[in-house]
């Protein structure tokens, strides 16, 4: 695993935000592209979908999906009414050509739990699903089988394919949902991962660093009670991670944060953890 090197400001990285971003591949050759390519022995792969939506791969080929979010749900809801929560960043890749083996869920918001996507996935009877109470109910309801839902709590572990899955806490950040969580991952090759989910800050949170995440993925964007940018820096300062990454920067245009101001908080209050921003359609080896 390549560490980036840690400064304040990359001026390569471009500080004009949010960009057009025009999809490199069709949808059907993304998912193409995701299954064969080859991740070396001991390594992981991890691409990102926008949102807090990644692919992971070990190198066994074992894809973990986490909160796809593969269409603009939000901006209606089935009302045909449109809301400010409407997607700005294109969809990278169609739910019927979605493909995964392992599918984790942090909770039922619909930008996390899309219902239109679980109800158009590919993979709805084949893929192993992981969610908290909320999100599994809405799983349900789209139909995931039953023998295909796992009910998650935080400081469960399961291992599903091989991928072992540890639940972690998450402030709620609002009524609707409860049951926020995080999840660490360890997959083959002992690599550990850790995803925020969407959460308020707490330093509870701090508790993840027993599992010793090489790299994780945090919510920065501040609103409806999500973590800023700072406070995303100072829980990475509590779990010291090698790297990290931001996340739900990017999909909705009430709901942006610039992802280099997260890399400033990083440098100003966990100066030893690395900031890595994950370009779309390209994958990253950990």
């Amino acid at each position: 695993m390549e560490i980036p090197p840690i400064i304040d400001f990359d001026p390569a990285e471009g500080y004009v935000f949010p960009e057009k971003v025009v999809p490199r591949l069709s949808s059907r050759a993304f998912m193409a592209e995701i299954r064969a390519f080859v991740v070396p022995p001991g390594q992981v792969a991890m691409w990102h979908l926008g949102n807090n939506g990644w692919i992971l791969k070990d190198f066994r080929g074992v894809l973990t999906a986490i909160d796809p979010y593969l269409t603009d749900f939000c901006a209606s809801k089935r009302t045909g009414v449109p809301t400010v929560k409407s997607r700005i960043l294109p969809v990278f890749i169609e739910p019927e050509d979605f493909d995964a083996d392992v599918i984790v869920i942090t909770h039922s918001h619909c930008d996390h739990c899309d219902p239109w996507t679980v109800e158009r996935l590919a993979c709805r009877t084949t893929a192993v699903f992981l969610a908290p109470w909320q999100a599994y109910e809405v799983l349900g309801t789209c139909g995931v089988p039953d023998s295909q839902r796992i009910l998650m709590h935080p400081r469960q572990t399961v291992t599903v394919r091989g991928v072992e899955v540890m639940g972690a806490f998450a402030e709620p950040t609002d009524a609707t949902d409860l049951n926020h969580m995080g999840f660490v991952f360890r997959f083959a090759g002992n690599r550990v991962y850790y995803n925020s989910g969407d959460t308020a800050k707490s330093e509870l949170l701090g508790h993840v660093k027993e599992w010793a995440p090489e790299w994780m993925s945090i919510c920065i964007n501040g609103g409806y009670h999500n973590l800023s940018a700072w406070e995303a820096a100072e829980i990475c300062a509590l779990i010291q991670p090698k790297i990290a990454i931001p996340a739900h920067y990017d999909t909705m245009p009430h709901n942006l944060q610039p992802p280099h101001m997260f890399r400033k908080s990083l440098y100003e209050k966990a100066r030893n953890v690395a900031y890595l921003r994950l370009e779309y359609f390209r994958a990253y080896l950990f």
